[in-house]
């Protein structure tokens, strides 16, 4: 009796994920798994989550914004951690079976000029399938992460990281290549 009423209070948790997303016009392949506070999402774009994702806040909540004719794509079994803070003016790709760690901040955007000669800078991001990313990573506007790769905590991504490789410091470069088979995929 026990179970089957942990089974009924599920499903009714799972609705009210469901409706909190189909309010915000995400769309999603099954309902993604929310430990503690859900994400606060801005959605004005398209919103796409795989199946088998998580969104992990015990301390802070995620933030995602997306931006009017903007995409943001979370493949399946992706992994979310405690403030994650993630925007989109044009696309953010994050790939299948993707860690972000706690505060990993993912912008494609500059938001503001630099300069009068610099216009504000917008290019899409995209992280490979099966990246981890740690603790306080910076990912900024244009930055390629490639599969298989870890992306130490701390780093400021700033362009591309091959695949199959631990890249640190600021701005992120190549510390390692990793000996990893293409079908691994990290628990």
């Amino acid at each position: 009796m026990y179970q089957f009423i942990q089974w009924l209070a599920s499903l009714g948790r799972r609705s009210l994920v469901n409706r909190y997303l189909r309010a915000r016009h995400v769309a999603c392949d099954n309902v993604p798994t929310f430990t503690g506070p859900w994400p606060e999402i801005r959605n004005e774009g398209t919103i796409s989550i795989g199946a088998h994702c998580t969104f992990n806040a015990f301390r802070l909540r995620q933030l995602i914004t997306v931006n009017r004719d903007a995409e943001l794509v979370i493949g399946e079994y992706a992994f979310l951690n405690d403030g994650v803070n993630i925007c989109a003016t044009q696309s953010v790709r994050i790939g299948h079976h993707t860690k972000l760690g706690d505060m990993t901040y993912v912008y494609d955007t500059d938001f503001h000029e630099i300069a009068p000669d610099r216009p504000t800078r917008r290019q899409p991001v995209s992280i490979g399938n099966n990246v981890w990313i740690g603790a306080q990573v910076m990912i900024l506007p244009g930055s390629v992460i490639g599969d298989h790769s870890v992306i130490a905590a701390g780093s400021i991504v700033t362009g591309e990281i091959p695949p199959k490789c631990l890249a640190a410091g600021a701005p992120a470069r190549v510390v390692k290549t990793l000996e990893i088979p293409d079908d691994w995929i990290r628990e």
